[in-house]
């Protein structure tokens, strides 16, 4: 039976490689990839982006179960984060925003190839290897809130080890959200793990549930809270993440 499962697994790991590589190349090359180059298309950008998304999420059999979600649809932007558990992850985030969002990714997804070229065209992306990188990272995303784009960012600053339930956070976005005075929007993904894993014969088509924990107004905040902000959407993510498990 284990043997049997495992093959399951790797053949519905080939379906999700195949979606994303054709979604990719057809939604992201065709539409995606030419109104970047359009700042008056951003709406139209981020349409295709939401429809490659769901292309590959929903087309691998999986769905979403929120919990106490309050619909991000408000006029100003946000800095809107979560646990991160998989490279599904970005494609959940797209579903759930339906305003312009821009990504704060690792430099090192530059290397896949045809993603890494549109990617690149519609995110943000950090060398985390160059202390300098972090400030470039910052007027950046200053710069996309000023234009009314929402900012995600994943503040354990990649995709921790399985064994590990929640990485200790960067002060990265929550530094974002007070300076630049837009509201924090704090979310949890439960159950990605088990259908995404690093193992290739394991993962699964599953139900993912999304908590919305908080929507933190930082209007009256200055740098001084930002470890007291962190903090509290540490415990609030991890909160949700037990009461899950």
């Amino acid at each position: 039976m284990k043997v049997f499962n495992q093959i399951l697994s790797f053949l519905w790991r080939c379906w999700f490689v195949f979606l994303a590589v054709i979604a990719t190349i057809f939604i992201g090359l065709l539409f995606v990839y030419p109104f970047s180059f359009f700042p008056n298309k951003i709406n139209t950008t981020y349409y295709f982006q939401r429809v490659w998304a769901k292309i590959i999420y929903f087309g691998s059999g999986n769905s979403i179960k929120k919990h106490d979600y309050k619909e991000i649809t408000a006029e100003h932007p946000y800095v809107v984060i979560s646990n991160h558990t998989s490279m599904m992850d970005i494609m959940l985030m797209f579903i759930l925003n339906k305003k312009p969002m821009v990504f704060v990714a690792k430099k090192e997804l530059l290397n896949l190839p045809v993603f890494g070229l549109i990617f690149k065209r519609v995110s943000i992306l950090v060398d985390r290897k160059d202390p300098k990188s972090r400030m470039k990272v910052f007027r950046a995303c200053s710069m996309a809130l000023r234009e009314g784009k929402s900012v995600c960012i994943f503040p354990e600053g990649g995709v921790p080890d399985e064994s590990v339930v929640l990485k200790e956070f960067l002060d990265g976005p929550f530094a974002i959200s007070i300076m630049n005075k837009v509201p924090l929007v704090t979310l949890t993904f439960c159950g990605m793990k088990q259908i995404l894993p690093y193992a290739y014969f394991r993962g699964r088509p599953g139900k993912v549930h999304v908590f919305f924990n908080q929507a933190l107004e930082t209007n009256r905040l200055n740098k001084t809270h930002i470890q007291e902000v962190k903090g509290t959407c540490y415990d609030l993510i991890k909160g949700s993440l037990l009461r899950c498990k």
